[in-house]
């Protein structure tokens, strides 16, 4: 059993926090340790509000109130987020609390004692207007690296650089815009030149980090560490704990980062066992120390906490920094200043969304090696597609099946079957948990979510395969008892992101709580034949949408011609999408000169090169828009195969640019909306109907469409929604567009 501790970047208590504080930094902290305590290992996560930020003067002074009265405001607002998102946390606290202001002073001390900090008079920013000296946020002017006409004092929010207050061109007041004068204060150094020598060892080892985050840490390095100030004139934050300071408080940088430790020390002191925080800090003990970070948290979580800790002595160094990047909204970081930002903030998201589907987004979002554009099309998209149609369905209709056919309780499998079976489902499992496992343990969360994602389109393509409903026991019972059991494991691996959904389906199977610690193994354990089922009711239920919104807008006439212009084309170039782990960008010859751009979603199923010369059809009608910036003009098309996407293709005979029937260039464009008000299936001719049509087989029902078909042709038929009647998608007489391999009847198409 490993020992884990996991601290988790502490917001500021300036406002309530956003999407890309959740993605970057928070939720993966909460993933990992719910991974390592369904394993069984033993967790200590802590975090908590950054009270003394300068953010929060800046937002006291505005509001016209107290430090304190913000602060605590804000704490509550965001304490009370994290409970209904789920999160576990041991400890969640402030840095205004007794314990925090005595472990900082007891830190300072200790490093002034060990010779790691000095007093040194420098020259600091100052307003002539307000009098006083201007920390931090309070003064803003040119970065000297990137040019960015508004960075901090200390930092730059555009390229991440930790800043001194003279770097900046054109230092001014951030309150008034009055010009900044220096003038001479006395403040304490931390001596990171004295620890280099061991800084440098240290980060030398670090060969396990992610390559962003060792490289920031190994640049500093080279480029040599110099002294850096832990105070600031203040009278908001830490005391200093020596005569003649009653102006200054410790730098937020600096005793921010001891809250790890301080919020250690108050968990044990609250368990009534207040030595336990040693069992995750001391040196000695057998423990891996995690920070979970944004990118521009690296510098301090790389070199300047563990200098803090090498000056301590004695205290665990950080095993791992797994960093994220920036989330981007319109190109821009996301920030609680803007309030174009607003509608990302969590509270205003928990209003509208289920905490589990907040998850899964910022857990599928979360930008682990490059920037990542939010998108609230896809936000949605992803809600429906994945959870709700893929997951979600998967187990109701299992469970339904059972419930019906075996009055609510899991089937026994045949005689002679066994979960030793080396080509049957046990083996499957078997592979993919241990996948899933060493990517978790790896930090690799987000290749463990799609691992998970994988096998729930794999059991989803089982199940239609199998097609219980038609089966007769007991090679029914079967496939129910083995598809129960892959549900079982899905919720478990699952639970890290989706801890109540994966609770209401161990519910749902008859288990009385959901995965727990010590159930990650459990995963590969059939559930029990003969166990009761739970009450069963969908896991993702759709909400409708509100009367008049987008969701109905622009939706045609019943029995009106679909308008989709669909046509032919040629797959010339492939290309991974710059800033999105599941997209390709494809340049599509469609007989116009120069080829399409159309983003696709296909990059985890489809290689690039496999793609080129590929002749497929696409709807040529749809809006343009742009996608994680990379415009997209058109939408390619392809079947859903459990999870998977088949590609549709034209006949041989078909050129790049040819139509559909009954479609041209001259049709107007259609929105994303207008396009999914109709329903596109894949369906096979079953016989002749009439003297002029055909009865078409769409898996769940049959319809007669106005042309005759060879009996088995594949086809495409479009519907307007769920509408009795359909039109095939053809180029003409004999010549359907259809699915690029065999898929069964029923898969949707988009």
């Amino acid at each position: 059993m490993a020992r884990i501790l996991i601290g988790v970047a502490w917001p500021y208590a300036n406002g309530p926090f956003h999407l890309g504080h959740l993605a970057g930094a928070y939720l993966p902290g909460d993933i990992f340790a719910r991974f390592h305590r369904l394993r069984g290992d033993e967790v200590l996560l802590v975090s908590g509000s950054d009270m003394h930020g300068t953010p929060i003067l800046v937002a006291a002074e505005k509001e016209g109130t107290t430090p304190a009265a913000v602060a605590d405001r804000y704490h509550e607002i965001n304490r009370a987020a994290f409970e209904r998102l789920g999160f576990t946390f041991d400890c969640y606290t402030t840095t205004h609390t007794v314990v925090h202001e005595k472990t900082v002073q007891e830190v300072f001390l200790t490093l002034l004692e060990h010779g790691f900090v000095a007093r040194r008079t420098e020259e600091s920013p100052y307003c002539p207007n307000h009098r006083r000296f201007l920390p931090d946020r309070y003064l803003v002017g040119t970065c000297p690296h990137c040019g960015f006409e508004s960075a901090r004092g200390d930092e730059c929010d555009r390229c991440g650089r930790p800043l001194e207050a003279r770097e900046l061109g054109n230092p001014r007041c951030l309150l008034c815009n009055t010009a900044a004068e220096f003038r001479a204060t006395e403040h304490f150094y931390l001596l990171l030149d004295k620890l280099q020598p061991q800084l440098s060892e240290y980060v030398g080892r670090q060969d396990h980090w992610r390559g962003g985050t060792r490289r920031v840490a190994t640049n500093f390095l080279q480029e040599g560490l110099h002294p850096t100030p832990i105070t600031r004139d203040l009278d908001w934050g830490v005391p200093i704990p020596l005569e003649g300071y009653a102006t200054k408080r410790f730098y937020v940088w600096f005793e921010a980062l001891i809250g790890y430790l301080s919020a250690s020390k108050e968990w044990a002191i609250r368990a009534g066992r207040p030595d336990a925080w040693r069992r995750y800090w001391a040196e000695g003990e057998v423990v891996r120390p995690y920070y979970f970070i944004g990118k521009d948290n690296k510098f301090h979580h790389t070199i300047l906490w563990p200098g803090i800790l090498l000056g301590v002595g004695g205290l665990a160094l950080p095993y791992d920094v797994p960093a994220n990047e920036w989330l981007l909204i319109d190109g821009k970081k996301a920030s609680k200043s803007r309030a174009t930002d607003s509608d990302a903030f969590i509270p205003s998201l928990l209003e509208h969304y289920a905490p589990d589907v907040i998850r899964f987004y910022g857990a599928l979002l979360a930008p682990q090696n490059h920037d990542t554009e939010l998108d609230w099309k896809e936000f949605q998209k992803l809600r429906d597609e994945v959870l709700a149609n893929q997951y979600g369905n998967l187990v109701q209709r299992a469970l339904v099946l059972t419930r019906d056919r075996y009055g609510g309780h899991v089937p026994s499998p045949p005689d002679g079957w066994t979960s030793a079976d080396p080509v049957g489902v046990g083996a499957r499992l078997t592979q993919a948990h241990a996948r899933i496992t060493a990517e978790f343990e790896a930090v690799h969360l987000k290749e463990a979510l799609d691992l998970a994602l994988e096998e729930v389109r794999e059991a989803n393509r089982r199940f239609h395969e199998a097609r219980p409903w038609q089966l007769t026991d007991p090679e029914r019972a079967r496939v129910i008892f083995e598809t129960l059991w892959t549900i079982r494991a899905l919720a478990t691996w699952l639970s890290p992101v989706l801890p109540f959904s994966s609770t209401e389906t161990f519910h749902m199977l008859g288990f009385s709580d959901g995965p727990s610690a010590g159930d990650w193994e459990r995963a590969l354990h059939p559930v029990p034949a003969g166990q009761a089922l739970g009450e069963i009711r969908p896991l993702f239920p759709k909400p409708a949408p509100p009367e008049g919104s987008s969701a109905t807008a622009g939706a045609p006439a019943s029995g009106a011609a679909p308008p989709l212009a669909v046509r032919a084309g040629v797959i010339v170039r492939a290309d991974a999408h710059p800033s999105a782990d599941r997209l390709l960008v494809l340049a599509v010859d469609a007989g116009e000169g120069t080829p399409r751009s159309i983003v696709a979603g296909i990059r985890a199923y489809y290689a690039p090169d496999t793609l080129v010369g590929r002749r497929i059809v696409f709807l040529s009608n749809l809006a343009p828009r742009t996608i994680r910036g990379v415009p997209s003009q058109g939408m390619i098309l392809a079947a859903d195969a459990g999870g998977r996407p088949v590609l549709l293709e034209p006949p041989v005979e078909v050129a790049p640019g040819e139509f559909v029937a009954g479609r041209s260039a001259a049709d107007r464009t259609i929105t994303h909306d207008e396009f999914a008000s109709y329903t596109l299936t894949v369906g096979r001719s079953t016989e002749e109907s009439g003297d002029l049509g055909s009865r078409v087989d769409l898996g769940t029902i049959q319809l007669e469409v106005g042309e005759k078909w060879p009996m088995g042709t594949a086809l495409i038929v479009v519907r307007q929604g769920d509408a009795p009647e359909g039109i095939v998608l053809e180029f003409g007489p004999g010549r359907p567009v259809a699915p690029s391999e065999p898929i069964a009847v029923g898969a949707t198409v988009r």
